[in-house]
């Protein structure tokens, strides 16, 4: 598993911004996170991702919004005659926050999505994709003639695209979670909701595999097919980041973590923390309660 939190390195009043990348061969998504926004427009493509224990189809149109330390993973079927096309930019919380200082209830669009942690904000603009892939061809056409650090074209990129998105909010909503539209229900889903409620357990497959009322083999088969990981990557993934959030916002012992996210080794938990964020979970906790 490749680590799970990539700091994006970002200048103070600067987006890190990667336009229309392409991609046609050896995709392989994986759970991460980063410590700032990440804006994700699909432009061509077939696949999954997976954020806030759902999974949302790739095609044209799609648009993501990954709030900081939100836990996701993208997983493009690619192939040469089935490229993945999408353009992608990071952001610092505080830089979107001064950038629409000016503008009051587009400000407040936005303190909408930084506090709905709890749901996927995920659109599907379906016809109306190319309005937003125009907001993307205004500013790279502003940063290729050197502009692109100018708050003027800041403000732009996040007016033009936070009022684009639809009022009515994203695929699903925090008062029901029913999804809207046609989006199909998958047994992705189904899983992520059962790992949700059982992570800090011992992890029992044929129990999962019961209450589902499926066969082991086809539960494992099912995830792969909708995610691109195993639900084994998923669940390491869901414990070391509540971990992580215990880590940060507790002074519980590390074995006591460790314990409470379902391993009940802390030698074992201690080794797969590090293998996964690429430090121990003491040097985390110090570097992210003293930041």
């Amino acid at each position: 598993m490749s680590k799970l939190f990539e700091p994006v390195n970002l200048e103070p009043n600067s987006v890190l911004w990667d336009y229309r990348i392409h991609i046609e061969d050896h995709f392989k998504g994986y759970y991460h996170w980063h410590q700032c926004w990440e804006f994700l427009l699909v432009h061509e493509g077939a696949g999954s991702i997976v954020v806030n224990q759902q999974t949302f189809e790739i095609r044209r149109g799609m648009f993501f919004c990954f709030q900081p330390y939100q836990l996701h993973q993208v997983y493009a079927d690619v192939a040469p005659e089935r490229p993945y096309i999408r353009s992608i930019f990071y952001a610092d919380p505080r830089l979107i926050d001064k950038q629409l200082q000016p503008f009051p209830y587009r400000k407040l669009r936005y303190h909408t999505l930084c506090n709905r942690s709890n749901i996927a904000h995920v659109y599907d603009l379906e016809s109306g994709a190319s309005g937003m892939e125009f907001i993307f061809d205004q500013y790279e056409r502003a940063l290729q003639q050197g502009r692109g650090g100018e708050d003027e074209e800041l403000a732009i990129l996040f007016l033009q695209m936070i009022n684009y998105l639809p009022d009515n909010g994203s695929l699903r909503s925090d008062e029901d979670k029913q999804p809207r539209g046609n989006r199909p229900s998958r047994y992705a889903d189904k899983i992520m909701s059962w790992v949700e409620n059982h992570y800090h357990e011992k992890f029992d497959l044929d129990r999962l595999a019961k209450e589902l009322h499926l066969s082991r083999n086809y539960v494992s088969r099912i995830f792969r097919e909708e995610t691109g990981t195993s639900i084994t990557e998923y669940l390491t993934a869901r414990r070391v980041k509540q971990a992580c959030r215990l880590l940060e916002k507790t002074d519980l012992s590390v074995e006591h973590i460790g314990n409470q996210v379902g391993f009940d080794n802390a030698s074992y938990f201690i080794n797969l923390f590090k293998k996964v964020l690429g430090t121990t979970p003491l040097r985390y906790r110090n570097k992210h309660t003293t930041d």
